[in-house]
């Protein structure tokens, strides 16, 4: 567990159609919003990630792409809350990095400073963790 520790995370997010149930860190997150209540209904609402940024016949497709980004965000803001639940880093959120005209994979999670149980006295010593999302 990192309670207690200092933390910083940093995570490009992409292949959002690459997740599996086994692997996503918050699947709880989708099941309290009512996506996803299986392991074959997770597999159904990742593939519609990949529409977001043209695959799967989704480049042409408006409504569908926006679809796709809508999953993107989802599952982001399951790995937001996990982060913040979990690992007790409150200041999680995502942040846009560039320009959607540059790419459309244009967000990155972030979360830094010390978690919710840090002492003064712990923040010397940071350390960074890089969290393995999807296979």
């Amino acid at each position: 567990s990192m309670r207690g520790a200092e933390a910083a995370v940093c995570v490009a997010t992409c292949c959002h159609h690459r997740c599996d149930a086994s692997t996503y860190v918050n699947r709880q997150f989708l099941q309290r919003l009512g996506l996803c209540n299986s392991p074959e209904d997770f597999a159904q609402f990742v593939s519609t990630a990949g529409w977001g940024v043209g695959g799967a016949g989704g480049a042409r497709d408006v409504p569908k792409r926006r679809v796709g980004m809508m999953a993107k965000r989802i599952l982001d803001l399951g790995r937001v809350a996990w982060l913040q639940e979990e690992l007790g880093l409150r200041d999680a959120r995502l942040e846009c990095y560039i320009g959607k005209s540059v790419t459309p994979e244009n967000v990155a999670i972030v979360a830094g400073g010390c978690t919710e149980r840090s002492s003064v006295a712990t923040r010397s010593h940071a350390q960074l963790r890089c969290l393995s999302w999807c296979r």
